[in-house]
């Protein structure tokens, strides 16, 4: 009876360390193909699709076009172009979000040639982050203290509340109230 028990026993620990080893075998492999997803994508951006680009898919269609409006009226008014992107946790690992923000900013060139006028608000929702990136034409006229002052105060407070249309509507429009005073055409 001791000898039946005990091959039990032993069956169940081998059976056992086997899963242990397939899952950490299965955990292993699905970080490696999300770093060669995640690697693939930083090497091959989509080209965007006009000022707001959502592949978190935060904002309603209407949002979106509403976001689009506010963005081409103050292009239009000041020449500075403004993009957001909302950026999914698939697409980076929460540690390299500022780094594939300011590699998106580069990568699709906002602002004018020559003014370097451009500024990037990435958004993720799933990190609970944003950066804000500007062109060095907008950095001589707004400082890295003031932009952080109006996440903090202007995006963050709806965000809190998961108002995220609102949060950015709040920020961009104190954005453009900041940048309207400081900026020639």
């Amino acid at each position: 009876m001791k000898k039946v028990i005990f091959i039990i026993l032993f069956f169940i620990a081998i059976s056992a360390t086997g899963q242990t080893f397939e899952k950490k075998q299965n955990d292993s492999l699905k970080d490696k193909t999300i770093t060669t997803f995640r690697e693939i994508y930083w090497n091959n951006l989509p080209s965007p699709k006009g000022w707001i680009n959502d592949y978190e898919r935060i904002f309603s269609d209407d949002e979106e076009k509403k976001l689009d409006n506010i963005i081409s009226n103050f292009e239009r008014e000041t020449s500075i172009e403004i993009a957001i992107v909302t950026i999914d946790t698939i697409k980076t690992s929460s540690d390299k979000f500022e780094a594939l923000s300011l590699h998106i900013a580069k990568t699709w060139g906002i602002g004018k040639k020559g003014k370097d006028n451009g500024i990037l608000i990435g958004l993720s929702k799933g990190y609970r982050k944003i950066r804000i990136e500007l062109g060095n034409g907008i950095a001589k006229v707004l400082t890295e203290q003031e932009t952080k002052e109006i996440i903090d105060h202007d995006f963050i407070p709806e965000f809190k509340k998961g108002n995220y249309y609102q949060g950015i509507v709040n920020g961009i429009t104190k954005l453009m109230e900041v940048l309207r005073t400081r900026i020639k055409k």
